[in-house]
């Protein structure tokens, strides 16, 4: 093993393109959706004062008109909460326009034995956190960029709750990493149509509802009910190092369930004609991990969130 690992790093390490950046989507657009609406729940009823001031920023916001078609008919705290659900999907929604940063929604370290001699992280998530924090938290930036900078702090805390937003396969077989698994594909069940495994973890938390904002609430309202906000917070005087620390969750649930401590690692086929059958337990266990990373989001994301000042 030892050697398969050092030749792979040596392999890798001539050109570090090797470890191939991820894929742009995190949760689908219910578990993004749905962590902002735990949010708004959350500091609606601890810090109204902080949901009035990002209401208020948001006036600015450049696709302010989009936000409004999407919010007709909404008014008092139904309208706000759909805004902050909206406003954790807008990175996703404006793919392709000049507000798009493909690499911000993830910072990948190897799950695999390769991490013990290449110890680098793909992906900018980190550092996209820290600078869009220090808009929103500005009060004498635009308030337009206050507001690109607030949707993506709601965006980015749940990108790094997402398990394959933290960690990636790196082996003979995918000697280029799996791309957070989005080149490894699986079966659901027998008979089913091959999926790629971060697809698969993408759609984990979504429920069978084919509108997007009632499948969020569906989702926002399960995991909430299954998982209670703790009476004790996690954020840390530093907020980066708090986010640190919840990439360190994802990554371990990344190799030790999504994976299975490379166990599944071995089982996914780059070719969807050979893709297999999940293990027995898998696809339960990933529905808990889910909305478990949901609901921690959601209320890690009001504690950010209560930061921010008009």
């Amino acid at each position: 093993m030892r050697k398969l690992v050092i030749a792979v790093a040596v392999s890798t390490a001539m050109a570090l393109g090797a470890l191939t950046p991820a894929p742009a989507l995190a949760w689908n657009d219910q578990g993004h959706m749905a962590t902002g609406d735990i949010a708004y729940d959350t500091l609606a009823a601890r810090d109204p004062r902080a949901v009035a001031a990002i209401v208020a920023i948001m006036q600015a916001h450049p696709d302010h008109a989009l936000f409004e078609k999407r919010l007709a008919g909404l008014s008092g705290k139904a309208r706000e909460r759909r805004l902050f659900a909206l406003m954790a999907v807008w990175p996703d929604d404006t793919r392709g326009s000049p507000h798009d940063r493909p690499d911000w929604h993830y910072a990948l370290k190897l799950v695999s034995p390769a991490r013990f001699v290449l110890p680098f992280t793909v992906g900018k998530a980190e550092k996209a956190f820290d600078e869009q924090l220090a808009i929103a938290r500005d009060p004498k930036a635009p308030r337009a960029e206050r507001a690109v900078a607030l949707c993506w702090l709601m965006h980015l805390v749940g990108d790094q709750h997402q398990p394959l937003h933290a960690g990636h396969w790196l082996s003979w077989d995918f000697p280029k990493s799996d791309r957070a698994g989005s080149i490894a594909y699986v079966r659901r069940q027998p008979g089913a149509a091959p999926v790629d495994m971060h697809d698969l973890w993408d759609s984990a938390p979504d429920r069978p509802i084919a509108n997007r904002e009632a499948g969020a609430e569906a989702v926002a309202a399960a995991v909430e009910a299954a998982h209670p906000r703790p009476a004790r917070v996690d954020l840390s005087a530093d907020p980066s190092a708090a986010l640190k620390g919840w990439e360190r969750e994802s990554w371990g649930l990344a190799k030790d369930v999504a994976y299975r401590n490379g166990a599944l690692a071995r089982v996914p086929a780059k070719d969807k004609a050979r893709a297999p059958v999940l293990p027995p337990g898998y696809m339960a266990k990933m529905r808990t991990v889910a909305d478990a990373r949901v609901a921690a989001a959601g209320y890690r994301l009001a504690d950010v969130l209560a930061l921010v000042r008009s």
